[in-house]
């Protein structure tokens, strides 16, 4: 991982503070005698400023606070555990377990940092890392941790010798791409726990794996992978996960319109794959094309559609305060988006640094959460800053311009989406109060709709909260 080189103190810290300040200080405290920086209160001081203006709890039990100050290294990272949890100003009450302390130089590159935030985020949220972290009474290592995903786990004294059997889905499919002539094979790798099935590939047709953790294949760095793309955290049917896949594929132009892929997929629950789905690309998704050449606008980031996909299923399926929530996230051409909005309260996003705005971010989960009960749409940039919430959309038709209608049952808030993204350039994302579904809206039309995950057992609505 590329946070691994900043790692100050290797092994977790066993926290013997009850509170969150007291917590963060005695971290920050081990951090800066580490790092021989002598102005420890003003670090101190930073990192409590931050959390008044935000918490910086990202969920399961995971909390990421930062502060920049005056040291040799251009980041340094110490990560802290406690069994009992700690208080940390988080929605529904949520106890930090895990807290990882991120010191920047007064100068470092904003870009750099949220993009180490993102890492940081993704590794400690991954099951592996959060179990091994959370096996009290063993010392615990973050780099062995980072190796063992990199190499696999060895068996201390005795080689496996016993011959794998094959998934006969996954052979079924590497036929079926030979006889269809697929660009590629797409991966729905959550239905299944373990990486064996990679094995199974050759270099031909291309891998591509789609995966709400994203840290369990970029460890390995396995040739056969062309592409590694980040799905929502929360599970969605199977006609959900291709149209996501393909809309993310499409945007790293990972495949074309003229292509075809084989996918693959299963059920999450079963840990296993079940599914085998040959998709013609410009056939079964037209409507991708049907406004434009490119599935993006030009100033749109595809990591930033792919964070905003997985902010509006979270959001989707946890609401607020145990109610449903329904908001929009206008993507890209803001120049042109200012034009047709106002605010319907005052932007508390403004007056912020770009750096503590950018949604790439996972700080910025529980208050993009939060303001998504505010009448209004998020503006969003392409490279992820957010401009404001709360903005009232003012979309006006261009004279010849003729609109399509909207299905039956699409309200207001899907009409002014499909409105400002026909009279510009930009992507607008709405999760609807009512049902939960996820709908995109580019050039004025729908281009996807994602239906809200049917969470049939209550553990499971838990396990992604």
């Amino acid at each position: 991982m590329p946070f691994e080189q900043y790692l100050t103190i290797p092994s977790v810290v066993e926290l013997e503070s009850k509170d969150k300040e007291e917590a963060i200080r005695e971290l920050a405290l081990i951090s800066c005698k580490a790092l021989d920086v002598r102005k420890q209160k003003a670090i101190i001081d930073e990192i409590m400023k931050r959390e008044e203006s935000s918490s910086t709890f990202i969920g399961q039990g995971i909390a990421i606070p930062q502060a920049r100050g005056p040291i040799k290294e251009e980041f340094a990272i110490v990560v802290g555990r406690t069994r009992d949890g700690i208080k940390y100003d988080a929605a529904r009450n949520a106890l930090a377990h895990v807290i990882v302390l991120l010191i920047s130089q007064d100068d470092a590159d904003n870009e750099k940092q949220v993009q180490i935030l993102s890492d940081i985020a993704a590794f400690f949220k991954s099951d592996y890392v959060n179990n091994e972290i959370m096996s009290f009474g063993k010392s615990v290592d973050i780099k062995d941790i980072i190796d063992e995903m990199k190499n696999g786990p060895e068996e201390k004294g005795r080689k496996d010798t016993t011959k794998k059997v094959d998934n006969p889905v996954i052979t079924t499919a590497t036929v079926l791409a030979r006889e269809v002539k697929a660009s590629a094979i797409m991966v729905f790798a959550d239905s299944t726990r373990d990486n064996d099935f990679l094995d199974q590939f050759k270099a031909k047709p291309k891998l591509i794996i789609v995966t709400s953790n994203k840290t369990r294949f970029e460890m390995i760095k396995d040739k056969r992978i062309a592409g590694i793309l980040q799905a929502p955290s929360i599970p969605t049917e199977r006609t959900g996960q291709m149209k996501i896949g393909t809309l993310l594929a499409l945007s790293r132009n990972l495949i074309g319109r003229d292509d075809t892929v084989v996918c693959i997929s299963g059920n999450i629950r079963n840990g296993h794959f079940d599914t085998i789905v040959t998709i013609n690309v410009s056939s079964e998704y037209e409507f991708f094309f049907t406004s434009a050449k490119n599935i993006l606008p030009p100033d749109v980031e595809p990591e930033v559609l792919e964070r905003i996909i997985g902010l509006a299923g979270e959001i989707a399926v946890e609401g607020r305060e145990g109610k449903p929530v329904g908001t929009i996230f206008v993507l890209g051409d803001t120049n042109s988006v200012n034009a047709y909005i106002r605010q319907l309260i005052i932007n508390p996003f403004r007056g912020y640094s770009e750096a503590e705005r950018n949604i790439m971010d996972p700080g910025l989960d529980e208050t993009i959460k939060e303001f998504a009960g505010i009448d209004g749409a998020f503006i969003v940039t392409g490279d992820g800053v957010v401009l404001s919430a709360g903005s009232y959309l003012r979309p006006q038709q261009q004279s010849g311009d003729e609109t399509t209608p909207l299905p039956g049952g699409y309200g207001a808030r899907h009409a002014a989406a499909a409105g400002i993204t026909a009279c510009t350039n930009s992507l607008a994302i709405t999760i609807s109060e009512s049902t939960g579904t996820v709908t995109i809206f580019k050039s004025g039309i729908i281009m996807m709709s994602i239906s809200k995950p049917v969470m049939r057992e209550k553990g499971q609505v838990q396990k992604y909260l």
